[in-house]
C-alpha cells in the first residue's frame, strides 16, 4: 500500500463519517422533535379531555340547589359548578363540584382550582383564552359575562397556545357543549 492510497482511503473515510454523522444527528433531531410534539399532545388530549367533562357537567343539579352552572366567565377565566353528591350543595362531599380555570399569563400556565387545591394542569403555553357562545352559536361579548349572560352560554371555546422545546407553537382549539342547561335537546 502506498502513501497515494492511504491518503485516499483515509479522505474516503472521512468523506463517509461526516455523512454518517450528520444523518445520525439529523435523525436524533427529528426524534426529539416528534417526541417533543407526541408529550405536548397527550397532554393536551388529557387536558381538553377533562375540560370537556366538567364543562358539559357545568350545572347539573341532582340536588336542586339551585346554583349558577357557569359561575365566572371571561377570557382568561372559567368557573363550573355542579352537584354531583345530590347533597343539594357544589361545595359537598365531592371536591370537583366547584371548579376553576384560570390562565396565568406570567407564568405560562393552565391552572385548575377545586376544594382540594390548586393543581397546574399545562406549563409552556402562550395563551389559554375561553369564547362563549349562546344557543344559536352566536358569540357572548364583553367579558368577564354577566350573571345573565352567562346563563346563556351553550357552547365554550377554548383555544390554547403552547411552545415546543424547539421552539414550534401549537394550537389546539376545541368547542364544548354545556349540557346541563334547561334548552337541552
Amino acid at each position: 500500500m502506498t502513501m497515494v492510497e492511504m491518503i485516499v482511503a483515509l479522505a474516503l473515510f472521512a468523506v463517509v463519517g461526516t455523512v454518517l454523522i450528520g444523518f445520525l444527528t439529523g435523525s436524533r433531531r427529528t426524534y426529539a422533535a416528534t417526541s417533543d410534539r407526541a408529550i405536548c399532545q397527550q397532554s393536551l388530549r388529557a387536558t381538553f379531555s377533562l375540560l370537556t367533562r366538567e364543562i358539559r357537567s357545568a350545572g347539573c343539579d341532582i340536588g336542586n340547589a339551585g346554583f349558577e352552572g357557569i359561575a365566572v366567565a371571561d377570557d382568561l377565566r372559567l368557573q363550573c359548578r355542579m352537584d354531583l353528591d345530590g347533597d343539594g350543595s357544589t361545595l359537598g362531599l365531592a371536591p370537583d363540584e366547584d371548579i376553576l380555570y384560570w390562565y396565568d399569563p406570567a407564568l405560562g400556565e393552565l391552572l385548575r382550582q377545586t376544594a382540594a387545591g390548586t393543581q397546574t394542569i399545562l406549563r409552556d403555553l402562550q395563551l389559554v383564552q375561553f369564547r362563549y357562545f349562546d344557543k344559536s352559536g352566536a358569540p357572548l361579548a364583553g367579558t368577564p359575562l354577566s350573571s345573565a349572560d352567562r346563563a346563556r352560554v351553550r357552547f365554550v371555546d377554548v383555544a390554547i397556545d403552547g411552545q415546543l422545546r424547539n421552539g414550534e407553537t401549537v394550537s389546539y382549539e376545541n368547542r364544548i357543549i354545556v349540557q346541563n342547561c334547561p334548552d337541552f335537546p
